[in-house]
Protein backbone atom coordinates (compact mmCIF):
# COMPACT_ATOMS: atom_id res chain seq x y z
CA UNK A 1 0.00 0.00 0.00
CA UNK A 2 3.23 2.13 1.03
CA UNK A 3 4.51 1.33 -2.31
CA UNK A 4 1.00 2.49 -3.94
CA UNK A 5 0.78 6.09 -2.82
CA UNK A 6 4.47 6.37 -3.06
CA UNK A 7 3.67 5.83 -6.69
CA UNK A 8 1.08 7.79 -6.92
CA UNK A 9 2.42 11.00 -5.10
CA UNK A 10 5.29 11.19 -7.37
CA UNK A 11 2.71 10.66 -10.43
CA UNK A 12 0.99 13.95 -9.14
CA UNK A 13 4.24 15.88 -8.50
CA UNK A 14 5.73 15.11 -12.40
CA UNK A 15 2.16 15.94 -13.27
CA UNK A 16 2.35 19.28 -11.17
CA UNK A 17 5.75 19.70 -12.71
CA UNK A 18 4.69 19.90 -16.23
CA UNK A 19 1.06 21.92 -15.84
CA UNK A 20 2.58 24.30 -13.61
CA UNK A 21 5.36 25.32 -16.62
CA UNK A 22 2.82 24.60 -19.54
CA UNK A 23 0.35 27.17 -17.48
CA UNK A 24 3.07 29.71 -16.82
CA UNK A 25 4.02 29.41 -20.62
CA UNK A 26 0.04 29.82 -21.70
CA UNK A 27 -0.32 32.36 -19.82
CA UNK A 28 2.88 34.28 -21.26
CA UNK A 29 1.62 33.10 -24.86
CA UNK A 30 -1.56 34.96 -24.20
CA UNK A 31 -0.38 37.82 -22.79
CA UNK A 32 1.80 38.85 -25.78
CA UNK A 33 -0.47 37.90 -28.49
CA UNK A 34 -2.98 40.50 -26.29
CA UNK A 35 -0.49 42.76 -26.53
CA UNK A 36 0.52 42.82 -30.26
CA UNK A 37 -3.34 42.81 -31.06
CA UNK A 38 -3.98 45.77 -28.57
CA UNK A 39 -0.88 47.70 -29.89
CA UNK A 40 -2.35 47.10 -33.28
CA UNK A 41 -5.90 48.17 -32.46
CA UNK A 42 -4.34 50.87 -31.23
CA UNK A 43 -2.26 52.21 -34.15
CA UNK A 44 -5.66 51.52 -37.06
CA UNK A 45 -8.30 51.63 -34.70
CA UNK A 46 -9.37 48.58 -35.65
CA UNK A 47 -8.49 44.37 -34.77
CA UNK A 48 -5.84 43.40 -36.76
CA UNK A 49 -5.76 40.25 -38.73
CA UNK A 50 -3.16 38.29 -39.18
CA UNK A 51 -1.90 37.60 -43.31
CA UNK A 52 -3.96 34.34 -43.72
CA UNK A 53 -7.11 35.29 -41.69
CA UNK A 54 -7.18 38.65 -43.81
CA UNK A 55 -6.43 36.11 -47.04
CA UNK A 56 -9.33 33.78 -46.05
CA UNK A 57 -11.72 36.75 -45.42
CA UNK A 58 -11.07 38.45 -48.62
CA UNK A 59 -11.95 35.38 -50.25
CA UNK A 60 -14.76 34.27 -48.97
CA UNK A 61 -16.46 37.60 -49.75
CA UNK A 62 -15.36 36.62 -53.30
CA UNK A 63 -16.87 33.14 -53.39
CA UNK A 64 -20.02 34.90 -52.49
CA UNK A 65 -20.33 35.84 -55.60
CA UNK A 66 -18.95 32.42 -57.64
CA UNK A 67 -20.46 28.96 -57.42
CA UNK A 68 -19.55 25.46 -57.67
CA UNK A 69 -20.39 23.81 -61.19
CA UNK A 70 -20.33 19.76 -61.90
CA UNK A 71 -18.29 20.41 -65.05
CA UNK A 72 -16.57 23.51 -65.09
CA UNK A 73 -15.20 23.25 -61.49
CA UNK A 74 -15.99 26.81 -60.28
CA UNK A 75 -18.08 29.37 -62.47
CA UNK A 76 -20.09 32.68 -61.67
CA UNK A 77 -22.81 32.83 -59.95
CA UNK A 78 -25.86 34.19 -62.40
CA UNK A 79 -26.83 37.73 -61.54
CA UNK A 80 -24.51 38.60 -59.00
CA UNK A 81 -22.77 41.42 -58.39
CA UNK A 82 -19.35 41.45 -56.59
CA UNK A 83 -17.57 44.50 -54.78
CA UNK A 84 -14.16 44.22 -53.21
CA UNK A 85 -10.93 46.21 -52.93
CA UNK A 86 -12.66 49.53 -54.64
CA UNK A 87 -13.24 47.40 -57.88
CA UNK A 88 -16.48 45.99 -58.98
CA UNK A 89 -17.96 42.62 -61.04
CA UNK A 90 -21.20 42.21 -62.63
CA UNK A 91 -22.36 38.97 -63.71
CA UNK A 92 -25.10 38.33 -66.52
CA UNK A 93 -27.96 35.07 -66.40
CA UNK A 94 -25.39 32.95 -67.69
CA UNK A 95 -22.52 33.67 -65.13
CA UNK A 96 -20.14 35.83 -67.62
CA UNK A 97 -18.67 39.22 -66.57
CA UNK A 98 -20.55 41.75 -68.64
CA UNK A 99 -18.81 43.86 -71.62
CA UNK A 100 -20.73 46.64 -72.90
CA UNK A 101 -23.93 45.16 -72.37
CA UNK A 102 -24.75 42.28 -70.01
CA UNK A 103 -26.79 40.38 -71.41
CA UNK A 104 -26.45 39.81 -75.77
CA UNK A 105 -29.55 39.21 -77.48
CA UNK A 106 -29.70 35.42 -78.11
CA UNK A 107 -30.55 34.81 -80.91
CA UNK A 108 -27.57 36.81 -82.65
CA UNK A 109 -29.24 40.10 -84.44
CA UNK A 110 -28.85 39.55 -88.16
CA UNK A 111 -25.79 41.13 -89.64
CA UNK A 112 -23.92 41.22 -86.57
CA UNK A 113 -20.72 39.67 -85.64
CA UNK A 114 -20.10 37.97 -82.62
CA UNK A 115 -16.80 37.43 -80.52
CA UNK A 116 -16.67 35.24 -77.58
CA UNK A 117 -13.69 35.82 -75.50
CA UNK A 118 -12.36 32.67 -73.46
CA UNK A 119 -9.55 32.06 -70.89
CA UNK A 120 -9.35 32.69 -67.22
CA UNK A 121 -8.78 35.58 -65.22
CA UNK A 122 -6.43 37.53 -67.90
CA UNK A 123 -9.38 37.08 -70.05
CA UNK A 124 -11.96 37.77 -67.02
CA UNK A 125 -9.73 40.80 -66.58
CA UNK A 126 -9.76 40.55 -63.13
CA UNK A 127 -8.11 43.87 -61.97
CA UNK A 128 -9.98 45.96 -63.85
CA UNK A 129 -12.08 48.30 -61.77
CA UNK A 130 -15.32 47.22 -63.67
CA UNK A 131 -17.19 45.04 -66.01
CA UNK A 132 -16.21 48.04 -69.00
CA UNK A 133 -12.64 48.75 -68.16
CA UNK A 134 -11.77 44.90 -69.10
CA UNK A 135 -10.51 44.80 -72.52
CA UNK A 136 -13.35 42.27 -73.75
CA UNK A 137 -15.37 45.37 -73.39
CA UNK A 138 -13.56 47.97 -74.87
CA UNK A 139 -12.79 45.80 -77.68
CA UNK A 140 -16.58 45.76 -78.03
CA UNK A 141 -16.33 49.29 -77.67
CA UNK A 142 -13.79 50.11 -80.18
CA UNK A 143 -15.97 47.19 -82.74
CA UNK A 144 -19.26 48.79 -81.98
CA UNK A 145 -18.82 51.05 -85.05
CA UNK A 146 -18.68 47.76 -87.63
CA UNK A 147 -21.75 45.79 -85.98
CA UNK A 148 -19.67 43.51 -83.36
CA UNK A 149 -20.62 42.94 -79.77
CA UNK A 150 -18.29 40.68 -77.73
CA UNK A 151 -19.30 38.28 -74.86
CA UNK A 152 -16.27 37.60 -72.43
CA UNK A 153 -16.62 34.54 -70.86
CA UNK A 154 -13.96 34.11 -69.38
CA UNK A 155 -13.51 33.12 -65.43
CA UNK A 156 -10.28 33.11 -62.66
CA UNK A 157 -8.95 30.04 -62.78
CA UNK A 158 -9.74 28.25 -65.63
CA UNK A 159 -7.44 26.49 -67.81
CA UNK A 160 -8.37 25.45 -71.34
CA UNK A 161 -10.07 22.38 -69.74
CA UNK A 162 -12.64 24.88 -68.28
CA UNK A 163 -12.87 26.89 -71.26
CA UNK A 164 -12.82 23.89 -73.96
CA UNK A 165 -15.98 22.70 -71.44
CA UNK A 166 -17.50 26.33 -71.49
CA UNK A 167 -17.74 26.82 -75.05
CA UNK A 168 -19.26 23.30 -75.57
CA UNK A 169 -22.24 23.66 -73.23
CA UNK A 170 -22.41 27.44 -72.81
CA UNK A 171 -21.11 29.98 -74.84
CA UNK A 172 -21.79 28.55 -78.30
CA UNK A 173 -25.19 29.17 -77.61
CA UNK A 174 -24.64 33.14 -78.07
CA UNK A 175 -23.69 32.34 -82.23
CA UNK A 176 -19.95 33.08 -81.87
CA UNK A 177 -18.30 34.60 -85.34
CA UNK A 178 -14.76 34.26 -83.93
CA UNK A 179 -13.76 32.34 -80.61
CA UNK A 180 -11.01 34.37 -78.89
CA UNK A 181 -8.44 31.75 -77.03
CA UNK A 182 -6.22 33.68 -74.40
CA UNK A 183 -5.31 30.79 -72.43
CA UNK A 184 -2.00 28.95 -71.09
CA UNK A 185 -0.74 30.48 -67.84
CA UNK A 186 -3.64 28.64 -66.06
CA UNK A 187 -2.95 25.24 -67.29
CA UNK A 188 0.61 25.88 -65.85
CA UNK A 189 -0.30 24.64 -62.19
CA UNK A 190 -1.75 21.11 -63.24
CA UNK A 191 0.96 20.53 -65.21
CA UNK A 192 4.07 21.49 -62.18
CA UNK A 193 2.12 18.91 -60.40
CA UNK A 194 4.16 15.72 -60.06
CA UNK A 195 2.99 13.27 -61.42
CA UNK A 196 1.39 15.00 -64.11
CA UNK A 197 -2.13 14.20 -64.58
CA UNK A 198 -3.88 14.67 -68.08
CA UNK A 199 -7.22 15.52 -67.17
CA UNK A 200 -6.21 17.91 -64.60
CA UNK A 201 -8.19 16.75 -61.86
CA UNK A 202 -4.99 16.54 -59.50
CA UNK A 203 -3.05 19.68 -59.25
CA UNK A 204 -6.21 21.96 -60.18
CA UNK A 205 -9.43 20.81 -59.84
CA UNK A 206 -8.70 20.55 -55.81
CA UNK A 207 -7.16 24.35 -55.83
CA UNK A 208 -9.29 26.05 -57.84
CA UNK A 209 -12.52 26.07 -55.37
CA UNK A 210 -10.42 27.29 -52.44
CA UNK A 211 -8.13 29.92 -54.55
CA UNK A 212 -11.90 31.51 -55.62
CA UNK A 213 -13.45 31.04 -52.22
CA UNK A 214 -16.25 28.53 -52.75
CA UNK A 215 -14.95 26.33 -50.41
CA UNK A 216 -13.07 27.31 -47.14
CA UNK A 217 -9.72 27.69 -46.93
CA UNK A 218 -7.96 26.11 -44.44
CA UNK A 219 -6.92 27.94 -41.66
CA UNK A 220 -4.30 26.23 -38.93
CA UNK A 221 -4.40 27.76 -34.95
CA UNK A 222 -1.12 28.95 -35.07
CA UNK A 223 -2.00 30.90 -38.57
CA UNK A 224 -4.04 32.65 -36.19
CA UNK A 225 -1.72 34.13 -34.26
CA UNK A 226 -0.44 37.78 -34.56
CA UNK A 227 3.06 37.20 -31.84
CA UNK A 228 3.50 34.48 -34.25
CA UNK A 229 3.34 35.74 -37.52
CA UNK A 230 5.53 38.65 -36.22
CA UNK A 231 8.00 36.34 -34.65
CA UNK A 232 8.87 34.38 -37.69
CA UNK A 233 9.05 37.89 -40.04
CA UNK A 234 11.91 39.05 -37.75
CA UNK A 235 13.16 35.50 -38.05
CA UNK A 236 12.38 35.64 -41.72
CA UNK A 237 11.97 38.94 -43.04
CA UNK A 238 9.76 39.82 -45.95
CA UNK A 239 9.80 42.51 -47.80
CA UNK A 240 6.17 44.55 -48.17
CA UNK A 241 6.31 43.21 -51.61
CA UNK A 242 6.75 39.62 -51.30
CA UNK A 243 3.64 39.58 -49.55
CA UNK A 244 1.50 40.91 -51.89
CA UNK A 245 0.35 37.52 -53.72
CA UNK A 246 0.09 35.60 -50.50
CA UNK A 247 -1.54 32.86 -50.89
CA UNK A 248 -2.28 30.09 -48.43
CA UNK A 249 -4.69 28.37 -50.45
CA UNK A 250 -2.66 25.39 -51.20
CA UNK A 251 1.08 25.01 -50.14
CA UNK A 252 3.79 23.25 -52.06
CA UNK A 253 4.70 19.95 -50.00
CA UNK A 254 6.60 18.53 -52.99
CA UNK A 255 10.15 17.99 -53.69
CA UNK A 256 12.32 19.96 -55.92
CA UNK A 257 10.55 22.50 -58.23
CA UNK A 258 11.11 22.27 -62.01
CA UNK A 259 12.79 24.36 -64.84
CA UNK A 260 10.35 22.63 -67.49
CA UNK A 261 7.11 21.46 -67.91
CA UNK A 262 6.81 18.03 -68.82
CA UNK A 263 6.16 16.81 -72.45
CA UNK A 264 2.67 15.01 -71.51
CA UNK A 265 1.50 18.33 -70.55
CA UNK A 266 2.32 19.86 -73.89
CA UNK A 267 0.71 17.39 -75.43
CA UNK A 268 -2.53 17.59 -73.55
CA UNK A 269 -2.58 21.42 -73.93
CA UNK A 270 -2.57 21.00 -77.85
CA UNK A 271 -5.42 18.38 -77.51
CA UNK A 272 -7.26 20.98 -75.81
CA UNK A 273 -6.58 23.58 -78.20
CA UNK A 274 -7.03 21.26 -81.00
CA UNK A 275 -10.60 20.23 -79.32
CA UNK A 276 -11.20 24.04 -78.82
CA UNK A 277 -11.29 24.70 -82.67
CA UNK A 278 -12.96 21.92 -83.66
CA UNK A 279 -16.22 22.32 -81.41
CA UNK A 280 -15.74 26.60 -82.30
CA UNK A 281 -15.87 25.48 -86.06
CA UNK A 282 -19.23 23.10 -85.41
CA UNK A 283 -20.63 26.32 -84.02
CA UNK A 284 -19.64 28.00 -87.41
CA UNK A 285 -17.02 30.29 -85.60
CA UNK A 286 -13.15 30.74 -86.50
CA UNK A 287 -10.31 30.53 -83.69
CA UNK A 288 -7.70 33.48 -82.47
CA UNK A 289 -5.29 31.75 -80.55
CA UNK A 290 -3.49 34.66 -78.88
CA UNK A 291 -0.52 34.37 -77.61
CA UNK A 292 -0.10 34.83 -73.54
CA UNK A 293 2.54 36.99 -71.30
CA UNK A 294 4.50 36.54 -68.12
CA UNK A 295 6.34 39.38 -67.34
CA UNK A 296 9.11 40.35 -64.67
CA UNK A 297 8.79 43.65 -63.97
CA UNK A 298 11.85 45.85 -63.37
CA UNK A 299 12.09 46.90 -59.41
CA UNK A 300 9.87 44.47 -58.94
CA UNK A 301 12.05 41.28 -59.60
CA UNK A 302 11.71 39.21 -55.93
CA UNK A 303 7.66 40.14 -55.57
CA UNK A 304 7.14 38.72 -59.66
CA UNK A 305 9.12 35.55 -59.08
CA UNK A 306 7.47 34.69 -56.06
CA UNK A 307 3.67 35.45 -57.79
CA UNK A 308 4.43 33.11 -60.30
CA UNK A 309 5.98 30.51 -58.09
CA UNK A 310 2.75 30.81 -55.99
CA UNK A 311 0.81 30.07 -58.89
CA UNK A 312 2.23 27.15 -60.13
CA UNK A 313 3.55 25.61 -56.93
CA UNK A 314 5.90 22.87 -58.40
CA UNK A 315 7.72 24.94 -60.84
CA UNK A 316 10.74 27.63 -59.97
CA UNK A 317 9.64 30.72 -62.26
CA UNK A 318 12.24 29.97 -65.16
CA UNK A 319 10.14 26.76 -64.84
CA UNK A 320 6.92 28.71 -65.57
CA UNK A 321 8.25 30.62 -68.32
CA UNK A 322 9.92 28.18 -70.07
CA UNK A 323 6.42 26.03 -69.75
CA UNK A 324 4.59 29.00 -71.53
CA UNK A 325 6.70 29.75 -73.77
CA UNK A 326 6.11 26.03 -75.40
CA UNK A 327 2.52 26.37 -74.91
CA UNK A 328 2.37 29.72 -77.02
CA UNK A 329 4.69 27.90 -79.36
CA UNK A 330 1.90 25.11 -79.65
CA UNK A 331 -1.07 28.22 -80.18
CA UNK A 332 1.16 29.68 -82.92
CA UNK A 333 1.98 26.19 -84.73
CA UNK A 334 -1.69 25.59 -84.55
CA UNK A 335 -1.82 28.96 -86.50
CA UNK A 336 0.50 27.92 -89.31
CA UNK A 337 -0.85 24.47 -89.67
CA UNK A 338 -4.27 26.20 -90.41
CA UNK A 339 -6.87 25.33 -88.44
CA UNK A 340 -7.26 28.43 -86.14
CA UNK A 341 -5.36 32.13 -86.67
CA UNK A 342 -2.20 32.78 -84.20
CA UNK A 343 -1.40 36.26 -83.18
CA UNK A 344 1.58 37.34 -80.63
CA UNK A 345 0.72 40.98 -79.23
CA UNK A 346 3.87 40.99 -77.03
CA UNK A 347 6.06 39.92 -79.97
CA UNK A 348 7.54 43.52 -81.36
CA UNK A 349 7.94 45.02 -77.92
CA UNK A 350 4.88 47.27 -77.64
CA UNK A 351 4.17 46.42 -73.88
CA UNK A 352 5.80 47.39 -70.92
CA UNK A 353 6.21 46.82 -67.39
CA UNK A 354 3.64 49.57 -66.86
CA UNK A 355 0.97 47.69 -69.05
CA UNK A 356 0.66 45.34 -66.48
CA UNK A 357 -0.25 44.69 -62.54
CA UNK A 358 1.66 41.88 -62.14
CA UNK A 359 2.91 39.53 -64.14
CA UNK A 360 0.30 38.08 -65.77
CA UNK A 361 -2.44 40.35 -65.48
CA UNK A 362 -3.35 44.16 -67.15
CA UNK A 363 -3.01 47.74 -66.06
CA UNK A 364 -5.90 49.56 -67.68
CA UNK A 365 -2.92 50.87 -70.14
CA UNK A 366 -2.21 47.08 -71.06
CA UNK A 367 -6.45 46.05 -71.40
CA UNK A 368 -6.21 49.30 -73.60
CA UNK A 369 -3.57 48.14 -75.77
CA UNK A 370 -4.54 44.73 -76.08
CA UNK A 371 -8.12 45.71 -76.98
CA UNK A 372 -6.60 48.40 -79.57
CA UNK A 373 -4.46 45.62 -81.15
CA UNK A 374 -7.43 42.82 -81.29
CA UNK A 375 -9.26 45.27 -82.74
CA UNK A 376 -6.58 45.91 -85.81
CA UNK A 377 -6.70 42.38 -86.14
CA UNK A 378 -9.99 40.97 -86.03
CA UNK A 379 -11.01 44.20 -88.96
CA UNK A 380 -7.71 42.53 -90.94
CA UNK A 381 -8.78 38.92 -90.85
CA UNK A 382 -12.03 38.63 -89.80
CA UNK A 383 -14.64 41.02 -90.88
CA UNK A 384 -16.11 40.85 -94.20
CA UNK A 385 -15.19 43.61 -96.61
CA UNK A 386 -17.62 46.30 -96.64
Amino acid sequence: MADGRTAAGTVRRAATGLLIPAALAMALFALLEGGVRLAGRVRSGGWPKTRVEAYSESVRTIGAAYRTHPFLVVAGRPNARLRIFGKEVVFNALGERGTNVLDLPVPKPPGAFRIVCEGGSTTFDLLAADNAATWPARLGALLAPDGVDVANAGFPGWTSVESLVSLQIRDLDLGPDLVVVFSGVNDLQPASHEPFNADYSVGHAEILPRVTGVVPVPVRLASRSLFVEKLLDLLRPRSPEATEGYSPAWEWQGGARKDDIPDAAVAVYERNLRSTIAVASSGGARTLLVAQAARIRRGRENADREWLKGWAPGLTPAGYLAGLARYNAVAKRLGAEGPAHFDDPFADGGFGDDDFSDPCHFSPSGSQKFAERLTRIVRERFLPAR
